[in-house]
This record gives C-alpha cells, structure tokens and sequence, in this order.
C-alpha cells in the first residue's frame, strides 16, 4: 500500500546535451591579381561563425563558415596586406531527448592554424576549432509531502531557486559607421567585435536588454605607402525580449553571445571616405528565478505498521546571482631579437576563462595571448606573441560553490614602450557569470506501508532510555515507534540533538 501523499514541484534548468566536436579548416588560396607577392607571413588566424542553428526530430544541427586570415609583409614595398577565405562548415549532434521548449547555446574555439607557401602567391592552410554545444531545457523536480496523519515525517528547511522562465531569441544588429576624421580606408587587414551587457530589466513578461558591441578594426589607409589607420568603436543597442514567466521579482541570469559578424565597405561615388557596414548575430538566452523556502522530508516512518522509505537524491539550488567583476593583469612582453621603433597595433587573439579551485570564494582563470604588430628597427612589421595566464577571486560571491555560464572580455587594452625592445602591456578583463550556491540532499520519495504487519504495543507501563551525548531524538523516536513531538515533550527537549548525555522517558501513543 502507498502513503497517502501530495506531490509539490519546483523548476531547474537542466542540460539535455553538452558535447563538443573538432571541425578542420582546410584552405588552399592564391592571391588575387590586386595583392602584391608574399615575403613573410606575419600572422594566421581562423575565425568560425555560426549562421544557423536548429534541433528537430532528435538532431542538433550547426551550420556556419570558417574565415581564414592572412597577415603578411609584401615583397616590394615591405607593408603589411591580407587576404582572406571562407570555407563551410556544418556539423550535427544526436539529442536522446528533445525538449519541448529548448534553448541551444553555441560556442568556438579556435584551436591551431598552420600555414605553409607553396610560392610567393599560393598558400595552403590547415586548421581546426572546437564546437561547442549544450542543449538546456526546464525540468520539474518532485517534492513528497505526507497528508497521513499516522506517518512521522523529519523535514528539513531550504531555500529553493524555481526556474520560471527560459528563453532565447536570436537578432541582427546592423549600422553603418563613418571613419569621419581618420584616414580613409581602402582595406581592412583585422577586425575583431566583442559584446557586452550593460543593463538588463524585466517586466511582466518581458527582458529589456542594453549593450554594447565594440568595433576594433586594422585597416590601409594607403595602398602605396602602406599607411595604417585604426578603429575603436563602441556601438549601443538595446532589445525587447519575450520571456514567459519573468516580472520584476525574479533573478534573471543574462547571457550574451556572438554568433556571427560581417564587415564591408561600402562605397558611395558623393563621398571621399567610405564607411563601413557591420551587420551582427547576437543571441540572447536567459534564466529567471524565485528564490522560495520549502520543507523537504529527509526521513520518514509510520507509527502503526511497518514501513519502507524510499529515497532519492536532490540537488537543491540555493541561491543564484549574476556576476559581472573587472580583473587588471600587467604583463611586460621582451623582444629576442632587433629593437621595436613604433607599435603599429597591439590586440588579443582569443582569452578562455574556467572555474578554479579554492578555498576562499570563487576564482575563475585561464589565458590570454597577447599580439604585438610592431616595426623593428629597419621599419619592416613584425609580430610578437605571448600567452599569460591570469586569476581573479570574486569577491561579491563568497558564500557561493559554484560558476556558471563564465563569460570574459576585454574591456580595454593599452601599453607603453619602456625601453627599445621592451613593451609594457596593460589589459582590462570583465568576467561576466552566474554564481550558484547549491547542495546534495537525500529525500522522500515515497513510502510502502505494510498492513499486514502492524506495530504491537508492549506492555510495559513506562520506558525508559539512557541516550548518550550526540545521539539524535528522531533515531530514537523512530526505534521506540513513538512521534517525535512526544518525545521532545515528554523530556523539555528543545534540539533534536542532544547536548549531554541523560536518562529519556518513551512516551507510548
């Protein structure tokens, strides 16, 4: 027979699919007819866009292109060109169970690029990047409540985080820039666009979302004298999300990702100086929460016949909040060989970030490699790179176990020349995440009771029980097949746990 029981629940995200792929980028480019031969390749890189993503009948499928760009000094004139190329790239995941309202976060890494001349004007690359993916979707979580009034229940009080809301929508932010005072751009040699949250606010229903994207673009400026100009620009947006379920009260874990980019000129026959079109993906996936108190029952038994719990294991999310710190790390980069006259640009090429383990608060870490365009001292570019590791302890989230959803940027980036072949860099990093603070807890499930088998009272007028220190009032109600309240009653006893030892009288029900 089952205890008469109600069923309470409360919603947590959970992850239906976390797996990640390596995809290859093999390109074989020759020049085009308007680039001068190669005499040294300064720099490759692989950049990976994802342009669609999509989950149906049990599979996961990403699609997107794979830009490969080369950086080089040209054989005449000892500037700095590029070309570039695209290749496709399109990978699918098996899902064993597809979710009805599912939100699906998507990440690169680029991982190597090797690049060899075959001649002066024909390149042959080969390279390859990670591809992550995770399927999230909301699951309800049962929480045993007994309405019998012959079972004895031992409940344990917690705060609870219910997932209200989970959603996700993807949008294009377009807009055309002008280079007004800075020197007119014939080609672009790097572009790089990072995004960032500056405000999020929900109402009913709603996610009202503000950002900034940040533009940095290496350009020619002239073509015969190699003439370098550059970009820093910060473009705002702000966007009205639809998300069932959030209002003002709910804690809302926000994040923000670039799927894809796109950078062209556009030429207008009325201006001098072309501007520049940037059209960009972003997708937008949150989690809203209610932090609420329940009573979990951790054991259980009954006073008239014999009983079998039965249990399962509970991880319970106490309390969630969004993160959003600023790290500094100082790194001093020393040229081996030649002496540097003029830093042409000087930029991040990927930084990772992952929870760290410690024993005072949160720490997240991870690398970031440095790259350094540079003129030598025969005025002839070149490039320096190094990795440097950094560590930051979060010191808002001390109480907290546990790092989600880590996002970092560079906010800024400078440096100083302290001497001919020494460069003092100074990088600026936000790290943006969810903290959590969660525990492990055995819960009933469920009970049988065995009828057949009832507890028969003894005849013995009075028990009484010699405990000793530590031992806990619950073990011994639920030995003596008696209820807790009587026995915590019967002694003046305060805690479940004893203090001292002493002598226990059993009360009979």
């Amino acid at each position: 027979m089952e205890f008469n029981q109600e069923n309470r629940t409360f919603s947590t995200s959970v992850t239906v699919l976390d797996t990640v792929a390596e995809q290859l980028a093999d390109v074989d480019l020759t020049l085009p007819d308007y680039c001068p031969d190669i005499e040294k390749i300064l720099k490759c890189t692989l950049t990976p866009k994802i342009q669609s993503k999509s989950l149906s009948g049990g599979q996961l499928q990403i699609d997107g292109i794979c830009v490969v760009n080369v950086m080089y000094v040209e054989s005449i004139k000892k500037t700095i060109r590029c070309c570039e190329q695209s290749v496709n790239f399109s990978q699918s995941f098996s899902v064993k169970e597809t979710p009805d309202n599912p939100v699906i976060i998507t990440k690169t890494k680029s991982e190597y690029i090797n690049c060899r001349a075959l001649s002066p004007r024909r390149l042959v690359m080969h390279g390859a990047f990670s591809l992550y993916a995770k399927v999230k979707s909301s699951s309800k979580t049962s929480i045993y409540s007994s309405k019998d009034s012959s079972i004895e229940s031992l409940t344990k009080k917690v705060s609870c985080t219910d997932l209200k809301s989970l959603c996700q929508e993807q949008f294009n932010v377009c807009e055309e820039v002008s280079v007004a005072d800075k020197p007119a751009i014939e080609s672009i040699v790097r572009s790089s666009v990072d995004v960032s949250l500056t405000d999020a606010k929900a109402v009913t229903g709603k996610l009202m979302i503000n950002g900034e994207i940040n533009l940095k673009l290496l350009y020619i400026s002239d073509v015969e004298s190699g003439e370098i100009g550059k970009i820093d620009y910060l473009l705002p947006f702000n966007q009205i999300i639809d998300c069932e379920g959030i209002d003002e009260k709910t804690i809302n874990n926000v994040e923000c990702d670039i799927m894809s980019y796109d950078i062209r000129l556009k030429n207008d026959m009325l201006s001098e100086k072309p501007s520049i079109v940037v059209d960009i993906m972003l997708c937008v996936t949150e989690e809203g929460y209610l932090i609420d108190d329940e009573e979990i029952i951790v054991d259980s038994y009954s006073v008239e016949c014999a009983s079998k719990p039965e249990f399962e294991q509970l991880t319970i999310s106490n309390e969630v909040t969004p993160l959003s710190e600023t790290q500094m790390e100082k790194i001093s980069v020393k040229v081996d060989n030649g002496k540097i006259t003029k830093v042409l640009d000087i930029f991040t090429d990927g930084v990772s970030c992952e929870q760290k383990n410690s024993d005072n608060g949160l720490k997240a870490g991870g690398k970031i490699n440095i790259c350094i365009l540079a003129l030598n001292e025969d005025s002839i570019p070149t490039i320096i790179e190094r990795n440097c590791e950094y560590e930051h302890t979060f010191n808002t989230a001390s109480d907290f176990n546990t790092l989600k959803n880590i996002q970092p940027h560079i906010s800024s980036i400078s440096y100083r020349l302290a001497d001919d072949n020494t460069i003092e860099v100074r990088c600026e990093i936000k790290l943006c995440a969810c903290a959590e603070k969660a525990e492990r807890l055995r819960a009933v499930c469920g009970m049988e009771l065995f009828e057949d088998k009832p507890i028969v009272a003894d005849n013995c007028a009075l028990t009484l029980y010699f405990a000793k220190q530590g031992e806990s009032l619950w073990d011994i109600a639920k030995t003596h097949n008696t209820r807790l309240d009587l026995l915590l009653s019967e002694n003046s006893a305060e805690n479940i746990t004893l203090d001292s030892s002493q002598m226990l009288l059993i009360p009979k029900i």
